[in-house]
């Protein structure tokens, strides 16, 4: 994988695409033998940098949740589950946001394999945030 390197600019370094891989969790897995290219894409991108950017995604949720005047709090388990994944399907800035912060993570390589089937990924994104936020609703 080709390398971009970018000079200094006042002192603040400018990530280059292998330093974004370095900063990703290695999450172990089953072999691929069987697996699709997307579940490949799954698993060797997508779920390491939601795991890299999940105090961000929480971050984000918990803003909205403010956003939503707190009625989140209020509500029993079973509708807080729903309270996420509505917000992440019908709150198109929040899922705007969350896409982005996950995209932005992505290698040049990674970004032509999303391109070529945006809505797959973003579905796969975003089914993957509701349960990585369901998961932490605690920290909520």
């Amino acid at each position: 994988m080709p390398e971009l390197s970018f000079p200094m600019e006042s002192g603040i370094k400018i990530f280059t695409m292998a330093d974004k891989l370095d900063l990703r969790p290695i999450i172990e897995t089953k072999e691929f033998e069987n697996s699709t290219g997307e579940e490949r894409f799954q698993t060797q991108t997508l779920r390491p940098v939601l795991k890299l950017q999940n105090e961000l995604l929480l971050g984000l949720f918990k803003n909205h949740i403010i956003e939503s005047k707190n009625t989140f709090y209020s509500l029993n388990l079973e509708k807080k589950d729903l309270f996420i994944e509505n917000s992440l399907q019908k709150n198109l800035a929040l899922k705007n946001k969350l896409l982005g912060l996950t995209i932005g993570m992505f290698t040049i390589e990674e970004l032509e394999v999303y391109s070529t089937q945006t809505n797959l990924y973003n579905k796969r994104i975003i089914s993957l945030i509701v349960e990585r936020i369901r998961s932490q609703i605690h920290l909520l």
